[in-house]
């Protein structure tokens, strides 16, 4: 009976370990989500770190002092002991803005064009007050991309317009078509018109005594002159303090 008691020990103590350091993907020192939301969440950044070995993480925090928010979560990131690869979503309240920092494998996945999908299907949630909506959506997203990724494929110009392009592709075929019929049916019409009236006028039965030209109207083209416009992406690759290489970007909502 002793003996299967020390065999259970190591067990035991290997189940309060993993539990002791499970890293915690979900972080609402706000107070936006229900305990419902955040443990929905909670399991699906787990069967994302589970699936991929990616660590995305969600903090939402009410006010970050005088630090930036890409530098609160850079650190966030690189001080608790999450893995290589990852993601993590900034909130903060008080002065309602959003940071996406990205690390190891995920800045190279989150592409501009990644990176385009993942801002404009969050901030649109974050605005409307639908936070939870938000984050299900971040999780999601980056399902996809590390789903493209592990294909050996990313989230780029041709998979955001595949449909576009397929439509396009039918379109253009089927001028093709169009103009190919028309050669073939002309080419088999030996009937040839007549373009001048010459053949069906008796010599000198036409004679014109006054000949004028008259101004009949004009045509004016206006080209409107372009002007530059300036656009924002994310914040490119730069360097935290613990001196990891970190990308993504943010702004406000």
């Amino acid at each position: 009976m002793k003996i299967k008691h020390l065999l259970f020990l190591p067990l035991l103590f290997a189940i309060l370990a993993g539990t002791a350091f499970a890293q915690e993907r979900v972080v609402d020192n706000a107070g936006l989500l229900s305990d419902s939301e955040k443990e929905d969440l909670r399991r699906l950044t787990n069967a994302i770190y589970q699936d991929y070995s990616f660590d995305l993480v969600i903090v939402i925090e009410m006010d970050i002092g005088n630090t930036s928010p890409m530098v609160y979560a850079d650190d966030y990131f690189d001080y608790n002991g999450y893995s290589q690869n990852g993601c993590l979503f900034l909130l903060v309240m008080g002065s309602r803005e959003y940071w996406i920092s990205t690390a190891g494998a995920g800045i190279e996945i989150l592409n501009s064009y990644a990176y385009g999908k993942l801002e404009s299907d969050t901030v649109s949630f974050l605005s409307a007050g639908n936070y939870y909506e938000a984050y299900l959506t971040f999780v999601q997203d980056w399902e996809l991309f590390l789903s493209l990724d592990r294909n050996y494929r990313s989230y780029n110009f041709f998979y955001e317009w595949n449909a576009v392009l397929v439509a396009v592709s039918w379109i253009i075929a089927f001028v093709i078509g169009l103009i190919v019929v028309h050669v073939w049916k002309t080419g088999m019409n030996t009937a040839l018109p007549q373009k001048a009236a010459a053949a069906y006028v008796v010599p000198g039965s036409l004679v014109f005594r006054v000949k004028a030209d008259n101004f009949l109207y004009s045509t004016v083209t206006r080209t409107r002159r372009q002007t530059e416009t300036s656009s924002s992406g994310g914040g490119g690759i730069h360097t935290g303090s613990s001196g990891r290489s970190h990308g993504g970007g943010g702004g406000r909502f």
